[in-house]
């Protein structure tokens, strides 16, 4: 007898291609919804190519040419400026913020005139490759050309905050033009490209269990150490960095990270050494690709290379792993698994929610002789769809936001009517997540409360769907 199976979105063919389809980029969206325009110039220099590889080549050379002409005003102000290290490091970050963010408003604005210019955005590393070919030509000339010490200091200094900010491996190019210049240049300003931790980091999590703080010192380029904060959001399919930056003491970096949070979810947080190594590890950001998770903040753009870096320097120290440090130090978290999770679900509905079916009696069949999904298979989909996040073990955490995300899954992966049925689930799955996890009447009360709008047809979810990069207010 023919059953009915889950009923996705012809458009979707993969959870992968779903969840690309809620990124927050615009850019990124544009891909789908904008396929005519972006097609016609794709063919247009796939006609001009003889393969595919002599295209994308075309294409970096184009995408890179921009990126160096963003990259000039950059390079020649920090030079011309000779600030500090620090100053000039902290301003290379905001320099390159400014310039990211400038391009996503210019070509936002392009798109909405209807002009196909998705092709001509470069990403954040190959604005940052761009700076870092124009200062190291700028650091070469400076010093073989000088007459005056001063006159190289702001090219040198601009190379050595290049050589602390920019991620593995393509750090390696500033780092071997410091040290070649070192060798030619015995009077070269002193200056440190160490970026390594020099204490233990911490960290804290909030009410919810799906935001983190994590923060740890790192050596300054001059001056006393500073602490460095992520601010990660695990409510989605991976964890975001939200937020990060530079604080003089850990005590101000947990202050602007309270506040980030909110009241609510940040009650009773404090920093503590890291009792999951691993968890933190994989936590903290990692290398970006072209296709970054996108709508990115000024703030975000400008620390979105330094982040990466200082993440890489934390993970290969001895800092990360606070286990040592204090005793009492709890077991980390294990992934949970799936199946476990869908009957310990499925027996708290029959017990607080008895002969309430999860798939309605008059469940629309599309096919003559099919039968409608069992509950079982409604349990499954949910799990399937809660499951996305690459961090099984956070699977008993939950939060408006993470409510919100999966509400939007949902909605976009599956056809109206089977969505519908999932989500008629999703305030019983808050409220059996937010008993499980003990969270406060004020703290579950809130995740019940946005559970129980996702179920209504239509319904807008509201600022927390709508960018994966947004800081969430719990």
């Amino acid at each position: 007898m023919p059953v009915s199976k889950p009923r996705k979105k012809k458009k979707k063919s993969s959870r992968s291609a779903s969840r690309a389809g809620r990124s927050g980029n615009p850019a990124n969206r544009t891909l789908g919804q904008e396929a005519a325009p972006w097609g016609q110039s794709a063919r247009s220099l796939w006609g001009e190519s003889a393969n595919f590889g002599e295209y994308r080549r075309r294409l970096d050379r184009h995408r890179m040419d921009l990126a160096a002409r963003d990259a000039e005003p950059i390079v020649a102000g920090l030079v011309a400026a000779d600030g500090l290290a620090s100053w000039t490091e902290d301003e290379l970050c905001r320099s390159l913020g400014r310039t990211l963010s400038g391009q996503d408003a210019a070509s936002d604005a392009r798109r909405e005139s209807g002009a196909a210019e998705i092709l001509d955005t470069y990403s954040p590393d190959q604005l940052l490759e761009a700076v870092t070919d124009a200062t190291v030509q700028a650091a070469f000339q400076a010093v073989t050309a000088a007459d005056e010490p001063q006159a190289r200091n702001g090219a040198w200094r601009l190379l050595l905050a290049l050589a602390r900010i920019t991620p593995h491996p393509a750090a390696q190019v500033a780092i071997k033009t410091v040290t070649d210049l070192r060798e030619r240049t015995a009077s070269l300003p002193d200056g440190s490209i160490a970026a390594a931790p020099t204490g233990t980091a911490l960290w804290c999590r909030d009410a919810y269990g799906t935001r983190f703080a994590v923060t740890a010192p790192f050596a300054a380029a001059d001056g006393p150490d500073q602490w460095y904060l992520w601010d990660i959001d695990a409510c989605g399919s991976d964890a975001l960095t939200v937020g990060a930056g530079y604080f003089p003491d850990a005590d101000q970096a947990l202050e602007s990270w309270l506040a980030a949070v909110g009241p609510v979810a940040a009650s009773g947080c404090r920093l503590e050494p890291v009792s999951d190594p691993h968890l933190a590890a994989r936590l903290l950001p990692g290398l970006a690709g072209f296709f970054h998770p996108g709508g990115e903040s000024e703030g975000q753009y400008a620390e979105f290379h330094r982040c990466r870096r200082l993440a890489q320097e934390l993970r290969s120290s001895d800092f990360l792993d606070g286990r040592t440090a204090t005793a009492d130090t709890p077991e980390p978290a294990q992934p949970v698994d799936k199946d476990a999770w869908i009957a310990e679900f499925a027996a708290w509905r029959a017990e607080f929610r008895p002969g309430h079916n999860a798939v309605p009696d008059d469940f629309p069949l599309e096919e003559e002789g099919e039968e409608p999904p069992t509950e079982d298979d409604i349990y499954r989909e949910l799990a399937d769809s809660w499951f996305i996040s690459e961090f099984p073990e956070l699977a008993h955490a939950c939060s408006p936001h993470r409510i919100a995300l999966l509400a939007a899954h949902i909605r976009d992966f599956y056809t109206s009517d089977f969505a519908l049925v999932v989500l008629s689930l999703v305030p019983d799955l808050a409220a059996w997540l937010t008993e499980r996890s003990g969270l406060s009447a004020e703290v579950g009360g809130r995740t019940r409360a946005y559970a129980d709008g996702t179920a209504v047809p239509d319904v807008d979810l509201g600022y927390r769907a709508h960018s994966l990069l947004t800081p969430i207010r719990e």
